[in-house]
């Protein structure tokens, strides 16, 4: 309990607050949006307080439901199934919020090229030294799950589904945590990049747009799909990661003739970088500490510090 509750608190910062309760009496001492998360005897006896507040179980049983949780999963894990029972039981997520402002970045390729994931999602991870960064990674089997080794869950293909659905949507379930940043996995399935609809790519933009725990946004565009013009029109700056010789170069001049495009008169730069070469001999979460503080961290600090010209 206590790592986790270290593990919510390092999630929450500044927004709330997890303390732990050694007596079930001090319940009676609680404040509005005050949630509980125990065993299944503490809340027994918490309950029997009349509280009235949302309870989550944490539970030896396999077996999960609405207000149970398996107690033994990673934290981030946890962490997701808490806050998404929480919501659904505090009605959080139906609470109207307005527009925050943040700073989208959507990077994408001339070629398929291997850089994509690592120059974006180390762009992520740089920001989010910084503040709450989202990176959504939109590109066909991009190997991020294999390249970090991390465990199959929801992913996109479970936002899609809540995108399809008609009135409110609510994306924290499908939300994770690699080091800095929250992120979306990508689907195990690449088609349903390409059964997203303008609609539901418009639906998710406006939830992001909400979230105010984000200062920026970090898209990795490795193909196009209906509505990905969507993406580069809510851009701040548009990252074109460029490879060398003379295919890649043709292949360059048509992605950018297809952004000027999509973005009709904005004036949005779109400022192209030279792909780094990136050579991994093994996989795991150590890649992302190494390319945030390598040459490959340097380069892309210089490109987030430099001012460009519209």
């Amino acid at each position: 309990m206590q790592k986790l509750a270290l593990y919510f608190n390092s999630r929450f910062g500044d927004d709330a607050r997890i303390e732990i309760v050694k007596n079930w009496r001090e319940s009676l001492m609680s404040e509005t949006g005050t949630a509980w998360i125990g065993s299944e005897d503490f809340i027994g006896r918490v309950r029997c307080t009349g509280d009235g507040l949302p309870c989550v179980i944490l539970s030896e049983d396999v077996s999960e439901d609405a207000s149970h949780v398996f107690r033994y999963q990673p934290c981030e894990r946890l962490y997701q199934k808490i806050m998404f029972r929480y919501r659904q039981m505090h009605g959080v997520s139906s609470v109207p919020v307005e527009d925050t402002k943040q700073t989208w970045i959507v990077i994408t390729a001339d070629t398929a090229l291997s850089s994509l994931l690592a120059f974006s999602i180390t762009c992520a991870q740089v920001l989010g030294e910084r503040t709450g960064v989202l990176y959504l990674n939109l590109s066909e089997c991009c190997g991020m799950e294999e390249v970090f080794l991390l465990e199959r869950g929801m992913d996109l293909t479970d936002a899609a589904v809540e995108l399809q659905k008609e009135g409110e949507v609510c994306l924290d379930a499908c939300i994770r945590r690699l080091e800095q940043v929250d992120y979306i996995m990508p689907p195990v399935n690449p088609m349903i990049l390409h059964e997203l609809r303008e609609r539901e790519i418009q639906r998710l933009i406006q939830t992001v747009k909400q979230k105010r725990e984000y200062g920026f946004v970090v898209v990795a565009l490795g193909s196009t799909c209906c509505g990905c013009d969507l993406f580069f029109r809510t851009a701040s700056r548009i990252f074109l990661l460029a490879g060398q010789g003379y295919l890649s170069s043709c292949g360059r001049k048509e992605w950018m003739r297809f952004i000027r495009l999509c973005l009709g008169k904005l004036e949005i730069p779109v400022e192209q970088i030279c792909a780094p070469q990136i050579l991994v001999e093994q996989g795991g979460l150590h890649l992302i500490r190494e390319w945030q503080e390598g040459d490959l961290g340097r380069a892309v600090r210089a490109c987030l510090d430099r001012e460009v010209d519209i």
